[in-house]
């Protein structure tokens, strides 16, 4: 099975960090007078790299072939991290000063892997049948 390229736009926040509320990780400044707490980078740099880091393997998917359930899987992971990352964005926006319109864009980012993923594995189980059962018990619902 071919896995569908990810939908990327070049505006996509969700592969990296919220560029306006996190410029202490990349280059040590800050933004006016604001420098998120040392905690808030601490905290959120891993997340933001592990959803690069599954997204850079989606992002090398297109073209290759996959056993059943395994572009489902890869989509699912991404999914996953990405989910971790928006969490702690949303709950942590007011201390590490992450801005509406960062979150939003998340959020948003987040909506179209979703969408991406109800695809993916909606082929998946009509290719395989027995992998919707894998994926149920920590992932996506097969759809009803």
């Amino acid at each position: 099975m071919l896995l569908p390229a990810v939908p990327a736009r070049a505006d996509d926040k969700s592969v990296g960090a919220p560029q306006a509320a996190n410029p202490a990780a990349s280059n040590g400044t800050s933004v006016g007078n604001f420098r998120p707490p040392e905690s808030c980078l601490k905290e959120f740099t891993p997340l933001r790299d592990e959803a690069a880091r599954r997204a850079q393997l989606l992002k090398m998917a297109p073209g290759h072939r996959f056993a059943p359930g395994e572009a489902c899987r890869l989509v699912h992971d991404y999914e996953l991290a990405q989910t971790k990352m928006l969490e702690y964005a949303v709950a942590h926006a007011s201390t590490c000063g992450i801005p509406a319109k960062i979150t939003d864009q998340l959020k948003a980012n987040h909506e179209n892997t979703l969408t991406v993923m109800r695809k993916v594995c909606t082929v998946t189980w009509n290719v395989a049948p027995g992998v919707g059962s894998f994926l149920s018990a920590s992932g996506p619902k097969q759809p009803g």
